[in-house]
């Protein structure tokens, strides 16, 4: 049993003996990276109905009193929503997908104590499932106005915005076994393949595989391991999500045609380079505009440094290409 399992036991018990009957249970597993237990219950001993939640990441099951989050409900409200349940007639039924981390949400309806409904779904609200809708958003509007975006990501399907939320959550994917085609529209997956040229810089920095992409602009690209064969994908332009810049990186991370950064670092930094090296401290390079060096951090900024200072070159090069591209630049600014 899951230690998610035994908490929610755990507090399940102890509002037992305080009188709760629970009639509805929302579960958010790893949504947002949040684990939550809310509940809608009727207190026998005060004769009314509560909304209550709980952070099961932040909470210490010996002291509950002092975990238990609550809100008294209107009786007009908490006779609505005992309506919404009592109109949900789906089957149970578990709605999951192996190619979404984390994200789980599990709905458990008990207003019929001898038939409860369970239903399990990832990330978003299947639109099969629609009955639920007036339930989760009544439950919600008595919940923290910070939990709001969490029920907003469950309706991406039936707001039109699941490309929205997907742009920002790990994607399933073994770049190398994987067919890439299938993650993206055909059109920008034919645009990817004539920049996979174009694919300038690309290196693998820890989790992280950091390109530059030339295209009519230069954009960084960060293709980040979060779990096995899970990704985040992000590119700097302002292109719909998997844009084309992201097909020509993964398709060039699967060749291995890899092109690492100049490595570079500031002259007044007092120390030598093997140290600068060892420690990790040097810039990023790739290339040189004007007269001002091009850096890329590891979160995919670009900045523009002045490579002199007071009429002397301040950068010094740790990692050049074989052809010692960008020394020999630096070596016509002396």
């Amino acid at each position: 049993m899951l230690v998610r399992d035994k908490a929610i036991k755990k507090i399940s018990n102890y509002l037992s003996r305080k009188t709760h009957i629970n009639y509805l249970s929302i579960q958010l597993i790893s949504y947002n990276n949040r684990n939550l237990y809310i509940r809608f219950d009727y207190v026998e001993r005060i004769k009314a109905y509560r909304i209550l939640w709980f952070d099961l990441d932040y909470i210490d099951l010996k002291h509950l009193e002092f975990y238990t989050n609550t809100q008294l409900v209107a009786s007009y409200f908490a006779n609505k929503l005992v309506e919404f349940l009592y109109k949900i007639n789906i089957k149970s039924g578990s709605s999951t997908d192996d190619k979404i981390f984390g994200d789980r949400v599990i709905f458990t309806n008990k207003i019929k104590q001898e038939e409860p409904q369970e239903f399990i779904f990832d990330r978003f609200l299947p639109t099969d499932w629609a009955s639920l809708i007036d339930s989760l958003a009544l439950v919600f509007s008595y919940l923290p106005r910070a939990m709001e975006p969490y029920l907003s990501e469950m309706f991406a399907i039936f707001d039109n915005n699941v490309d929205f939320y997907n742009s920002t959550r790990p994607i399933k994917l073994n770049i190398e076994k994987d067919n890439i085609d299938d993650l993206f529209d055909r059109k920008i997956a034919i645009k990817g393949r004539r920049l996979e040229e174009r694919v300038t810089f690309l290196e693998k920095i820890e989790k992280r595989y950091l390109a530059i992409v030339e295209d009519t602009e230069v954009h960084p690209v960060i293709i980040e391991s979060v779990e096995k064969d899970f990704y985040n994908m992000w590119c700097a332009c302002e292109k719909p999500y998997l844009d084309e810049h992201i097909y020509a990186t993964l398709q060039c991370i699967k060749d291995k045609k890899f092109k690492n950064f100049y490595k570079v670092k500031h002259k007044s930094s007092g120390t030598n380079l093997l140290e600068d090296v060892r420690r990790g401290e040097y810039f990023l390079a790739f290339g040189i505009e004007g007269n001002k060096l091009l850096i890329v951090s590891k979160n995919g900024e670009i900045v523009k440094i002045p490579l002199i200072e007071k009429g002397k070159v301040v950068f010094e090069v740790i990692e050049d290409d074989d052809n010692l591209s960008l020394s020999k630049i630096l070596d016509s600014f002396k």
